[in-house]
């Protein structure tokens, strides 16, 4: 299907230079042309998909016919709920990718799957790009019980998803529940993209399983692509 939609997309290239060239456009604006066509049939249904789509099924599909690249192996192995698949998956993603930026995220992505909090309060502060320094910070004032500078930190985030997912981890902490449960869901409601997939995974496969949440396991993490 994959294979049909790239061949579909190229004879349509092919038949507009065919046109425009009869037309005697010049060709500049036929390059131009076809650039702008191969960009709005390939490049933006993806992006769209992965920061602004709410079809979790079309989010899926979409990670399964690109699960070769170690990126989206994680948001899969959340989707599996198993601890070892999703550290595996991020120690691929680490030696994947050697950009500063994602070796700080996935570094704190790392020390919240493995529990190691106090790790996971050091590589938050070391995050060099916003917004995910003051998401990370504030979640973990949470999990160190300082739910006044957790708020604080919180306000300053302009994502809704953020602010919804701290406040839950805050409640999550304090054995509250029921407000665990209304913020998580919030906090998915405003979600879009492989955010949104990652957090209906962690929330309601493992989060809300009453086992699950007697363990001192980590809420959620955050999906990031190299900048």
């Amino acid at each position: 299907m994959k294979i049909l939609r790239y061949v579909l997309i190229i004879l349509l290239g092919i038949a507009l230079t065919v046109v425009m060239s009869f037309l005697e456009i010049p060709f500049w604006i036929i390059y131009l042309s076809i650039v702008f066509l191969y960009i709005l049939l390939l490049v933006v249904p993806s992006m769209y998909i992965v920061y602004k789509s709410n079809n979790l099924a079309k989010i899926e599909r979409y990670l399964e016919e690109n699960k070769k690249k170690v990126l989206f192996t994680f948001p899969l192995a959340v989707k599996t709920g198993d601890l070892p698949t999703i550290i595996q998956a991020i120690n691929d993603i680490l030696k994947k990718y050697k950009q500063p930026y994602m070796q700080e995220v996935y570094k704190a992505n790392l020390a919240l799957y493995e529990n190691n909090v106090s790790e996971f309060n050091i590589l938050a502060r070391q995050i060099s790009k916003e917004p995910l320094r003051t998401y990370y910070k504030a979640y973990a004032e949470a999990l160190q019980g300082k739910f006044v500078e957790a708020r604080t930190l919180k306000e300053s985030l302009q994502a809704s998803w953020m602010k919804h997912s701290i406040e839950a981890i805050i409640a999550k902490e304090q054995g509250d529940m029921e407000t665990f449960r209304k913020e998580a869901d919030a906090s998915i409601e405003s979600a879009r993209g492989i955010q949104k997939f990652s957090l209906v995974y962690f929330i309601h496969l493992r989060d809300l399983n009453e086992t699950y949440s007697k363990k001192k396991q980590p809420y959620v993490a955050a999906f990031c692509f190299g900048q």
